[in-house]
């Protein structure tokens, strides 16, 4: 009884492994090194993508690599910290998410005012990720982004997993019948 309820553990394990890593991406882009001509490219199925800045290897980015002109809250710098970032796809033109007029005094709290993006693929496609801006060698930091797939397709995992758990029991059982039965 011990080995099947390993194997149950096991099998289920890799399954929600799976399931976590085929449909999410994170996108470090630099703010120096990941330009227009030189993007974090993804290739993506075709479906519906969320887009979510993140607190991880960066949490924003600064086009003078200095902070001046803030008001009392930390927003409305004349130069800080900046939450942009750029997505190009096959089937839309380049776009940038958020307001690069907005600047705050931290990388925290432009992190705090990221905006998040949805956009959709109707065929497979490679997307680009990258910051705009020019020139580059100024900046500092960069923008840390969680890519989600949320359209028609996606299963999710409490779901699959309520499938999947009686399928596997159901063959387990049939296999085990199936032993004794030949015993």
């Amino acid at each position: 009884m011990k080995i099947f309820g390993k194997k149950i553990f096991i099998t289920l394990g890799l399954f929600f492994i799976t399931s976590v890593t085929a449909n999410a991406a994170v996108v470090d882009l630099n703010a120096i090194t990941t330009t227009t001509s030189n993007p974090v490219s993804l290739n993506l199925t075709a479906g519906t993508y969320n887009v979510s800045p993140f607190s991880g290897t960066y949490k924003a980015w600064n086009a003078w690599s200095s902070v001046s002109g803030c008001d009392n809250s930390g927003e409305n710098c004349s130069t800080g910290w900046i939450n942009t970032y750029s997505i190009d796809t096959s089937e839309t033109s380049p776009f940038i998410t958020g307001n690069s007029l907005f600047r705050y005094a931290t990388a925290d709290l432009a992190l705090l005012n990221a905006l998040s993006t949805t956009f959709t693929l109707l065929s497979d496609a490679t997307v680009k990720f990258f910051i705009s801006d020019h020139p580059y060698t100024d900046n500092s930091g960069g923008m840390s982004l969680n890519v989600t797939l949320a359209g028609p397709g996606q299963v999710p995992i409490p779901a699959a997993a309520f499938l999947f758990t009686p399928a596997l029991l159901g063959f387990m059982g049939l296999r085990r019948r199936a032993k004794n039965t030949a015993a």
